[in-house]
């Protein structure tokens, strides 16, 4: 896809976001849970994953605290899996690594030090970014429980909320699903690759998965706007729109990536398997075009979708982006 006759990338992307909106609560401390798409450590996207740019962007004003995990589901009760979920596994880690004090302060140890550091109630992001393992194809697209819908796996977003809540936090972004029928994986022009190698219905993979993205996020608009302010009162809750996000990088690309050609269908790190074949091929395109794609493999968004959304995550903690929602308490403290 080439671009109209303008620069990509655009400042925006590469000046940091220093304003915060008159009377938006000043974030310092970011806690992040959630799969590969937040994950630091095992990194699905070839770079760094957005955490870490909204760190950089941010001058360092903000500490991120980072308990995703690969692979990870909101609960492998609901959706059983080998990797670390949130409830059952990313939860206990924040736990082991905070501390409530007699002052009713809750301290953190820190990444870099080791030393415990205080975690301020008002100056405290939770964040979650959850549901592609959720919906995936070992999970509620091929293979789901018995009674286990994205019902469940949406409301097991406000348990994730309880915990937290119920431990003295009062400042909550979450983050919907992105458009996962327009990844690699699950378009109508997806094919076997190292993820999948199971004869299967693209067509009908992709218009469940349609079905199954926009269903959860329209759930997770309900709670956030209607159910949660009552059921956590003194909370303030986001709603990042990943799925608005992303489909706006999708057909307007030039926005965001780097040209002066786009690809926004392929993927940067491509594995499939030829039809009969049952040797995988991967081609991976020259770092000097990275930044021109959306998609790093079948399933991840490129580095520079990650700065895209580090970008667009910081402003909405400054109070200034399109792409987030607030409801509940104007101050949470």
């Amino acid at each position: 896809m080439s671009a109209p006759p303008k620069h990509s990338l655009g400042a925006a992307l590469i000046c940091h976001v220093d304003a915060v909106k008159a009377g938006f609560p000043s974030i310092k401390n970011l806690v992040t849970f959630g799969d590969s798409f937040t994950d630091e450590f095992g990194i699905g996207n070839g770079g760094n994953s957005w955490p870490t740019y909204v760190a950089q962007y941010s001058n360092h004003s903000i500490s991120i605290y980072n308990f995703a995990r690969g692979g990870g589901t909101c609960s492998n009760k609901l959706t059983p899996r080998v990797w670390p979920d949130v409830l059952g596994s990313q939860i206990p880690a924040y736990n082991a690594n905070v501390t409530h004090e007699y002052d009713g302060v809750t301290y953190i140890k820190s990444p870099e030090s080791g030393d415990y550091v205080p975690l301020i109630t008002q100056e405290t992001m939770m964040s979650i970014w959850i549901g592609t393992n959720d919906v995936g194809y070992d999970s509620l697209l091929m293979n789901p429980q018995e009674d286990v819908s994205v019902v469940n796996t949406t409301a097991c977003v406000l348990d994730w909320m309880k915990v937290l809540y119920d431990q003295g936090m009062r400042n909550f972004l979450l983050q919907n699903m992105i458009p996962l029928y327009r990844a690699p994986f699950y378009s109508p022009d997806g094919y076997n690759n190292k993820y999948w190698n199971v004869p299967h219905n693209q067509t009908e993979w992709s218009i469940l998965m349609a079905e199954m993205v926009q269903a959860s996020n329209e759930l997770y608009a309900l709670r956030t706007k209607y159910i949660a302010p009552s059921q956590f009162p003194g909370a303030r809750i986001g709603l990042f729109d990943s799925f608005g996000l992303f489909n706006d990088i999708y057909n307007n690309p030039w926005k965001y990536l780097v040209g002066p050609d786009y690809n926004v269908k392929d993927a940067i790190n491509a594995c499939r398997y030829p039809e009969g074949s049952s040797e995988l091929i991967c081609v991976n395109q020259p770092p000097e075009v990275h930044d021109s794609f959306l998609w790093w493999d079948e399933i991840h968004p490129s580095e520079q979708t990650n700065r895209v959304i580090a970008h667009h995550l910081l402003a909405a903690l400054r109070g200034t982006s399109p792409f987030v929602s607030w409801y509940g308490s104007v101050y949470a403290s």
